[in-house]
């Protein structure tokens, strides 16, 4: 038996339905009723009230006032001064924003009955930025003084980076975090070497449920509803549950739209992108109404990208080609069936008051992407052309949330309903053909989530909570990738911070149980192994101390864990975008990992930046290694579900400094050391063989210079980046795609390579109306070169130069 865990017969699903729906009007009650108590209570509110102006002395108009920890929001007037009243009495951080300044943060206490004032002046320059998170942490915090390891990428970073792919942004703007590619529309985050259902993809908090298992699938979230992404590295599942394993990355959605004091605000946000590679088109149009206590939101996003284009290089069709491991690539130049359909829409209603906020959130995206498959002939030929597969996915998200303060107390309710589809045909057959789909699965998610944030007692702030999840996945297709099944989780968690002066300490404590059902296959035979209970704690402890201001040591231990998903347990289907034949494991354990960091931080008026030590150790870690076995019917490979204990080593960093005149210099790097116990050294040595999906060591550097003004444009900025991927060696039969090694063209290890990107960014004022600009180019010198985690390293190169062009405005009509 291991450690913290029971593995057993399962509950029936459906005998605890009713517990679960208690706890959902339990919720919903609270939303509803909790406003209107709040109010009966003649608990008296302070009233917070300020100034914001810019570097010069002018005030600053439409700025938003935001109190995470309370769910308040304010806007600035033409004077740019603003008020909120009837404030819950507690200390809480203010955090100020505006396109075309930095983020400003403020900490204040509000007394019952009492006026605070607060007067801030909002800087231009990247140094000075700061940011509350509230990802990772029971209450919002600072970065630079939480214990756990959380990086914040705001609206700013967001609009000039924003594409398909959450991989590749989280790559560009969180130092330490890799991607997962494949073509510009699918980007899967990694952190600290783990990826996929290791790592928690949540929205407001709340665990999204989708097909995360697959290597080339995107993350099913358009980053237009988004106001920011805070990354948590480290075993998360205290406040996340299993697949929080190795980190979290929480998409946090625009705010309720607010107005001033006493007036109406209507207006809206516009966007343009264009991204030359694949001649991708993006448009963005998000339209908000706001008064004193109610405010709605509605956008649209819709994104084209035709194929990907990788600098020009011979090809293995020539007649004398480079071949074995690093070959010369199937395809260069531009790359077919790579191209893809994207669109979104969202919308949001609330109210708001002293009570705190409620509100209502909904969005649906779809996804039709094109994948290359690695048989097939040269671009042009008749008789053996290249070969393309066509897949779908769509994911619609309901949710109904509240933030609601009473008495020193703030409740967090929210219920959701999650609805997931996945779709792929047969190779040969693109989505622009609307052809029959093999694998149809569809993905049914209900969560109810309460979260508790009580009263400073003797310096101790901290959360309570539960939680309840049932997912009910439907195999519609002829292919079982994945079988018919039902999960239904229960957890209750707390986790404290007490503050010490100078040291501040955190401790916390989750409980799962997780019951997991499938229908019967011909590789489950036994029924009991279709029925699994998993009985799980997580705990963890941290520190973080200010060794003198500005600089300050901080360290983690976690235990976390990761239920087996049911694709690895019951598998048994062609998986036709990695060209094999799949199938699970119905005796697979938990994951159970216990870890380790320590950090020194620094944010000082000219330096900022950090260095963190990682270790992860994880029993019974979960790979998918092929089997060296053909089907007999196809000649597919057999790919197996196997488990083996792993250790994660690494440190990563980062640091900027701020010199003399405008110029910022800086860089950041990653370097990670793994292993599996009993796996296969590919290299044929006697040590234990590295593990699958593993970044490539990194290192980059940057030169930025900025300026308060130039001419009509504000915050003017010229950064010149480059980035040095080093060489690293396939994981062999465990690697995704590693197959490709051993065949005459492509490759599965990759060379080290250095890629150079500039980017240009200024806001031009027009009037009052901020005109966002962004001109980048990525990949400048048109590198040759393979990512290690691009999955089609196998048969071509990874994308070559990209100009990228963004334009985004605000409009606003107040009365």
């Amino acid at each position: 038996m291991k450690p913290f865990a029971i593995r057993n017969g399962g509950w029936a699903c459906a005998a605890h339905l009713p517990t679960t729906l208690a706890l959902v009007l339990v919720v919903a009650a609270s939303v509803f009723v909790a406003p209107a108590t709040a109010q009966d209570r003649e608990q008296p509110g302070g009233t917070l009230i300020g100034t914001v102006t810019s570097e010069g002395g002018q005030p600053l108009g439409q700025a938003d006032v935001h109190v995470p920890a309370l769910g308040r929001q304010a806007l600035t007037d033409a004077r740019g001064s603003f008020r909120m009243t009837n404030v819950q009495p507690r200390t809480v951080r203010v955090r100020f924003d505006r396109i075309g300044y930095e983020s400003a943060v403020r900490e204040v206490t509000v007394s019952a009955g009492e006026v605070t004032r607060v007067e801030v002046t909002m800087q231009t320059r990247p140094i000075e930025r700061e940011e509350i998170v509230v990802t990772g942490t029971p209450s919002a915090a600072n970065p630079m003084e939480t214990t756990q390891d959380v990086d914040a990428v705001a609206a700013p970073e967001l609009a000039r980076s924003r594409s398909a792919s959450l991989g590749k942004v989280l790559e560009e703007q969180v130092p330490g975090v890799a991607n997962i590619s494949t073509g510009s529309q699918a980007g899967k985050p990694v952190l600290r070497g783990l990826s996929g259902t290791r790592v928690r993809t949540l929205q407001n908090g709340i665990a999204q449920d989708f097909f995360q298992y697959g290597v080339r699938h995107a993350t099913p979230t358009s980053l237009a509803q988004v106001e920011r992404v805070e990354v948590v590295r480290g075993a998360s599942s205290i406040l996340y549950g299993s697949d929080a394993l190795g980190g979290a990355v929480n998409m946090i959605t625009k705010d309720l739209p607010s107005a001033p004091e006493g007036q109406t605000r209507i207006g809206g946000d516009v966007e343009g992108q264009f991204f030359s590679n694949n001649e991708e088109r993006a448009g963005l149009v998000d339209l908000h109404a706001a008064g004193d206590r109610f405010g709605a939101r509605a956008g649209v996003e819709v994104r084209k990208g035709d194929d990907l284009k990788t600098p020009e290089a011979p090809t293995f069709f020539r007649d004398d080609p480079r071949t074995g491991v690093g070959g010369d690539p199937k395809y260069a130049g531009e790359v077919p069936f790579t191209n893809f359909e994207q669109w979104s829409v969202y919308g949001q209603a609330g109210l708001r008051g002293d009570f705190g906020k409620a509100e209502l959130f909904m969005n649906h995206w779809s996804n039709r992407q094109n994948f290359l498959l690695p048989m097939g002939g040269p671009v042009g030929s008749e008789d053996n052309p290249p070969v393309g597969l066509g897949q779908e996915l769509g994911q619609t998200n309901v949710a109904l949330s509240g933030n609601l303060a009473s008495g020193g107390v703030v409740l967090k309710p929210t219920l959701s309903f999650q609805r997931a589809t996945r779709q792929a045909a047969t190779p040969g057959a693109t989505f622009e053909a609307d052809p029959d789909f093999p694998v149809d699965l569809a993905k049914n998610s209900y969560t109810a989530r309460f979260e508790l944030l009580h009263p400073t007692v003797a310096s101790l702030d901290g959360t309570l909570g539960a939680e309840v999840n049932y997912q009910d996945t439907e195999q519609r297709g002829p292919v079982e990738l994945e079988p018919s099944s039902e999960i239904l989780n229960a957890a209750v968690f707390a986790f404290e911070e007490l503050g010490l002066g100078d040291l501040t300490l955190s401790a916390g404590v989750r409980l799962d149980v997780r019951d997991q059902e499938a229908v019967p296959n011909d590789r489950t035979t036994d029924p009991e192994l279709l029925e699994s209970t998993f009985t799980e704690v997580s705990g963890g402890l941290g520190f973080n101390y200010e060794l003198v201001d500005g600089l300050a040591l901080a360290g983690n231990a976690n235990s976390g864990f990761r239920a087996p998903a049911i694709f690895e347990l019951y598998a048994n289907g062609v998986h036709g975008g990695v060209a094999a034949f799949q199938r699970g494991s119905p005796e697979l354990d938990s994951e159970r990992s216990f870890s380790g960091d320590l950090a020194l931080r620094a944010r000082t008026g000219r330096v900022s930046g950090k260095v963190t030590g990682y270790v992860n150790q994880i029993q019974d870690f979960v790979f998918l290694e092929n089997t060296g076995e053909r089907r007999e019917s196809d000649g597919l490979p057999i790919f197996s579900s196997g488990q083996t204990d792993a250790t994660i080593r690494g440190v990563e960093g980062n640091v900027e400094v701020s010199t003399f005149g405008g110029i910022d210099v800086g860089g950041s790097f990653s370097f990670l050391d793994h292993e599996g116990d009993g796996l296969s050294d590919p290299e044929g040595g006697d040590e234990d063989g590295p593990l699958p999906l593993i970044p490539a060591d990194r290192l980059s550097g940057f030169v930025r210079a900025t300026a308060s003004a130039l001419g009509p444009l504000s915050s003017p900025r010229l950064r010149f980046d480059v980035r040095h991927g080093f060489s690293k060696d396939a994981a062999g039969r465990i690697e995704p795609f590693s197959q490709f090694d051993d065949l005459p063209f492509g490759t599965a290890s990759t060379d080290a390579y250095t890629l150079f990107d500039v980017e240009g960014s200024a806001t031009l004022e027009m009037g009052e109306v901020p005109v966002s600009l962004s001109l980048a180019v990525e990949n400048l010198s048109d590198e040759v070169y393979r990512q290690f985690l691009d999955t089609y390293k196998g048969y071509a190169l990874s994308p070559g130069r990209n100009v990228k062009l963004t334009v985004s405005a605000p409009f606003h009509v107040l009365r």
